[in-house]
């Protein structure tokens, strides 16, 4: 659900062209821009889940969807329903993609009030391609400690909003592309996340991975690692 992500130059220009290639959806239409008054672009009012789809079927997608419908409700947004994201994400990701479904408050006035009638932008869209790192997952990765506490906030805790300036400015404090990725903690230095992942270890024959409830992004992946490890009785 959440993956790190590699800097270099060749790197940039492959990014790019990928946004070339990059197929977008707002509101069911094909388009690649929002009202400039959206609550999403002004104030990262919304949220959103990255899902790796093949053959336009999105994987994981009941961990996908129930975190993203938790998230939605926790703001108080309106959930899309099922059947036409899953219908929007086959349209943009027919071979093998990454795909992105936004939901924001829409566009409103000014001021942080949101209007009772606000109508939500929906936004899905795929990138050609799907990340693998068959080598690094026999040998490990390399990861750093960045500099950035994550703010405690519980009522945000676990969220995947549009609020994501924390790991961007985690992100930019290294360039080294051997560094995979970095490990975040909050501002009591407890260990929370990394950039774009969630993190587990194993202590005494228990896997344990770091609770949720103060900040940090709770990834479908680390729902299904969880699920996984109760079903096979393996203590966490």
């Amino acid at each position: 659900g959440r993956w790190p992500s590699g800097a270099c130059a060749s790197g940039h220009w492959r990014e790019g062209r990928r946004a070339e290639m990059a197929s977008f959806l707002v509101n069911g239409h094909p388009a690649r821009s929002v009202d400039a008054a959206d609550r999403g672009l002004m104030y990262g009012d919304g949220v959103f889940r990255t899902i790796v789809a093949r053959e336009g079927r999105p994987l994981n997608w009941t961990h996908h969807y129930r975190l993203l419908a938790r998230d939605c409700a926790r703001l108080g947004l309106p959930c899309p329903g099922e059947s036409l994201l899953l219908e929007e994400i086959a349209r943009v990701a027919p071979g093998a993609s990454v795909a992105k479904v936004t939901v924001t408050r829409g566009a409103a006035g000014r001021g942080y009030a949101w209007p009772p009638d606000f109508e939500p932008t929906r936004i899905v869209a795929a990138w050609p391609g799907v990340p693998a790192f068959p080598d690094e997952a026999g040998r490990g990765v390399r990861v750093r400690r960045c500099d950035l506490a994550l703010a405690i906030q519980p009522r945000l805790a676990g969220v995947k909003s549009l609020n994501r300036l924390e790991n961007v400015l985690a992100r930019a404090e290294w360039h080294d592309p051997a560094v995979r990725e970095g490990l975040l903690a909050d501002a009591e230095g407890r260990l929370v996340e990394g950039t774009a992942s969630n993190v587990f270890f194993v202590t005494g024959g228990t896997l344990v991975t770091p609770a949720l409830e103060r900040c940090g992004v709770a990834g479908s992946q680390r729902e299904r690692v969880l699920q996984l490890a109760r079903a096979e009785g393996i203590a966490c």
